[in-house]
């Protein structure tokens, strides 16, 4: 497996939900819990880097890292995923649209995008760190406890 092919998986599927077009989606990176076959996989072939789901407020943190795909260069993926979908014109114009003529509806979307963008600024912040932010995570049950910065 190289970079190019990473990379290329990325866009791909960047490039799928545009043309799926749905009003919101969501993306998450893979998790291998204790006990299914991924985390079983990924200890055999030493891909578990940080045993850690989430930090302190539940936002995802990647703990698979790939020879070729570090946690940072995953996480950046995450970020532009939702940057290349939401920020196109259709989109944000739908958004708007919406937002527009109903005062509920104006409201949602004002916490929704407070909510979004500051944890998108966690993440490039924790992208330009290269994926070592100090903070308290939330461990992998049935894992020992780790570091953000092991």
């Amino acid at each position: 497996m190289d970079c190019r092919r990473d990379e290329e998986t990325i866009n791909k599927t960047i490039d799928f939900a545009k043309e799926l077009d749905c009003e919101t989606i969501q993306v998450s990176l893979a998790h291998a819990m204790p006990g299914t076959e991924l985390h079983d996989q990924m200890s055999k072939e030493g891909f578990l880097r940080v045993e850690a789901l989430a930090d302190t407020g539940g936002h995802q943190l990647p703990h698979i890292e790939y020879p070729h795909l570090s946690k940072a260069e995953m996480m950046d993926g995450v970020n532009r995923f939702y940057d290349d979908y939401y920020f196109r014109p259709k989109v944000a114009w739908r958004i708007v649209r919406e937002a527009l003529w109903d005062s509920h509806e104006r409201k949602r979307l004002y916490h929704e995008a407070t909510s979004f963008l500051k944890l998108r600024g966690e993440r490039l912040k924790w992208v330009r760190q290269g994926g070592d932010i100090d903070k308290t995570i939330v461990s992998v049950p049935g894992s020992a406890s780790a570091s953000a910065n092991d």
